[in-house]
């Protein structure tokens, strides 16, 4: 690969696993260190307009000051400013009181709020909210906009999709150039169907308007920007709910076997609990000749503070992190579980390693991998360590996550009880099985 951008961009919107209750102190903080481990480009979500109300775009609006701060912090960092921009979408309310306005889903990923471009009232809506949201913004360098996931509209009307996307998304073009007109544009086909992304493949080499595309189509006369098709990085391992979620040896993997169509890297990310990720991507993309085994043992010396025995032991760890977990469902059977035979002893040395390092209990990175290693264990029927201490340790990290990093530990604490180990005994192979023995000792 040759590599000209590398970046993160932040997915701050209601799926996230914390980034939308931020503050601007929060982001300042995140875009600093995303700048020390190598990021040249951050990009973010300003408004994803069916989440949010019409007041929120108004300039005075909590939410519109914020999104405008975050641009200016990207900026006043020294690096490139992103946006990701939905084609389609309306307020909420908008299609309520419009319901002939609402796009058809078909084979298209749509989330809230999706109206039809073909019906001249709405796309005059469309493009208005754009209009208003463009000359807010301070700092713009590049823009992606997807073909679906979320956007796209499966009537008739609009079909073929993939060619309407194109002509609807070059007006959007020409109206953020109004305020921006330097921005980088970039296309995306992820999300649909093969015989549609062939189409768009076809048709991407005349649009001189567009200068990138996010993972596919390849071989569409485009640069490409790896955005987050293969490796995943943030929605993997329980999606952020048990702590941290490495898969470095993936990204390596993939990373140093794509091609030299990849001119960019700009992961997506949904919140802090893939921060060992980003650090794999943002490292390899400066350097493809790095090991994973390199890399998370730099991690710990930089981030944990350890000294190089701490560092290649912890990144063992990381190593061994990132396996299944039992869940989504309300009880397990005798015949449940996993065999980790190593997560007890590591659960056992990490625990002696904060108490020798107490500056590790302030330290959100260090809980994310201790929780997900307490996690990892009690999918596992048995181990050394007794079911009550490892739901002790499972409720410490939660608390610890509430005090360092409140957004993200809120979103722990109002998942369902079946996604926060020791709180639903019956749910993990760990308690489960220790519970059913105490039941039995009654008769």
């Amino acid at each position: 690969m040759r590599i000209h951008l590398k970046g993160i961009f932040l997915a701050n919107h209601n799926q996230d696993t914390g980034l939308m209750h931020w503050g601007i102190d929060r982001w300042k903080r995140e875009i600093e260190d995303l700048k020390v481990m190598g990021a040249e480009t951050i990009w973010y979500l300003p408004l994803q307009f069916g989440q949010r109300k019409p007041e929120d775009l108004q300039p005075d609006s909590k939410h519109m000051q914020l999104q405008v701060a975050i641009g200016h912090a990207i900026h006043d960092a020294g690096l490139s400013v992103g946006i990701y921009q939905g084609l389609n979408d309306v307020f909420a309310e908008t299609l309520i009181a419009h319901p002939d306005w609402k796009a058809e889903e078909g084979k298209y990923f749509l989330e809230e709020g999706h109206a039809t471009p073909s019906i001249l009232e709405a796309w005059e809506e469309i493009m208005r909210l754009r209009r208003k949201l463009y000359a807010q913004l301070p700092y713009v360098d590049y823009m992606i906009t997807p073909a679906t996931d979320y956007g796209g509209d499966g009537s008739e009307s609009c079909a073929p999709w993939p060619l309407t996307y194109l002509k609807r998304f070059e007006m959007q073009v020409d109206l953020m150039k109004e305020f921006h007109p330097d921005v980088k544009i970039i296309g995306a086909g992820h999300g649909l169907p093969i015989d549609e992304l062939d189409m768009l493949r076809e048709a991407l080499p005349s649009c001189n308007w567009l200068d990138y595309v996010a993972d596919i189509p390849r071989g569409a006369g485009k640069p490409v920007i790896k955005y987050y098709m293969y490796p995943e990085i943030t929605m993997l391992g329980s999606w952020g709910t048990l702590g941290a979620c490495p898969c470095p040896q993936a990204i390596q993997t993939l990373y140093q076997s794509e091609s030299d169509a990849v001119e960019g890297i700009v992961a997506y990310s949904e919140g802090i609990h893939d921060d060992v990720n980003k650090y794999t991507v943002l490292r390899l993309a400066a350097d493809q000749n790095l090991s994973a085994d390199s890399i998370v043992r730099d991690y710990c010396r930089e981030w944990l503070f350890l000294d190089e025995d701490e560092a290649a032991t912890f990144g063992e760890i990381i190593l061994g992190l990132g396996n299944s977990a039992i869940q989504g469902r309300i009880y397990v059977d005798s015949s449940d579980g996993f065999h980790y035979p190593q997560h007890d002893q590591w659960i056992l040395w990490m625990d002696q390693l904060r108490r020798t390092k107490p500056a590790l209990q302030q330290n959100f990175r260090f809980w994310l991998l201790f929780y997900r290693t307490i996690c990892e264990a009690m999918c596992q029927t048995e181990g050394t360590i007794p079911a009550g201490e490892l739901t002790a340790l499972a409720e410490e990290s939660r608390d610890a996550f509430l005090n360092l990093e409140p957004a993200y530990g809120k979103f722990i604490q109002e998942k369902h009880p079946s996604l926060r180990p020791g709180v639903a005994p019956w749910v993990w192979p760990r308690t489960a099985h220790a519970s059913w023995r105490r039941e039995r000792s009654f008769g």
